[in-house]
């Protein structure tokens, strides 16, 4: 059974295992998703980042390698591969989880790429918010079956979250990593309401084929507002003369 005392021996091995595969190529390991956040459970899986100093073809099977070594890899490794150079060519709204709510493992960022700015969160949310605007609208516009699709829309609802985690830090300098601590802390309804969603996911089955509908116009109405909300912030920043 995955627990928080697995998960740190399970990451040990990893990082161990990269740093004798690349050595001093191996640029920096992160720990992110719900078990860095403080909210993994037994259905969680381990999440990390690695970058290395480039990325040739040979190194994905070297990199397969490690994983495939790796205790229960099927079920709990995850993550994400990228050179330097590939972060430097990314868009630093994209690499929100590379600077908040990760743990360092191994080596470090710095010299790589600039933390996100408070514009480059915003980009953040409206990426997520349109993207998902267009996911919710297809369903409820077009012929399906919404009781198959809702149970698709777990990553949507997680997205929103993410989305709200870099809303709060752009606007209030606060990062909540965890759901709880950003609900303590949210007073719009709805805003509240996908989070919460993101949060009792696996419990809430249930209600999703019982009502799938709600799902879908609650995800369609947040992405809309959220849209509205941050050209509002843009366009207020432009008035005072902000970035």
């Amino acid at each position: 059974m995955l627990d928080e005392a697995a998960v740190e021996r399970w990451l040990s091995e990893f990082v161990s295992r990269m740093v004798d595969a690349f050595g001093t190529r191996l640029v920096c390991v992160l720990h992110h998703g719900s078990w860095a956040r403080g909210e993994g459970g037994p259905e969680s899986d381990i999440d990390t980042i690695v970058v290395l100093d480039r990325i040739e073809a040979e190194d994905l099977d070297v990199y397969r390698g490690v994983v495939d070594a790796m205790p229960n890899a099927a079920r709990w490794a995850s993550g994400l591969l990228n050179s330097a150079a590939e972060l430097q060519a990314s868009p630093r709204a994209e690499l929100v989880q590379y600077f908040y709510g990760r743990k360092v493992l191994h080596g470090s960022l710095d010299g790589i790429v600039e933390c996100p700015t408070a514009r480059d969160l915003l980009e953040d949310v409206r990426w997520k918010a349109s993207a998902n605007l267009l996911i919710a609208r297809h369903y409820l516009l077009f012929p399906h079956e919404l009781r198959d699709r809702a149970h698709r829309l777990h990553y949507p609802f997680k997205e929103c979250f993410y989305a709200l985690q870099a809303w709060m830090l752009a606007r209030c300098g606060e990062f909540y990593a965890r759901k709880d601590d950003l609900l303590a802390v949210l007073t719009e309804a709805e805003d509240r309401a996908v989070v919460e969603a993101a949060k009792d996911w696996r419990e809430s089955g249930a209600d999703r084929e019982a009502r799938p509908r709600h799902y879908f116009e609650l995800l369609e109405r947040w992405c809309r507002s959220m849209l509205s909300r941050v050209g509002e912030c843009g366009a207020g920043s432009q008035r005072d003369g902000r970035a």
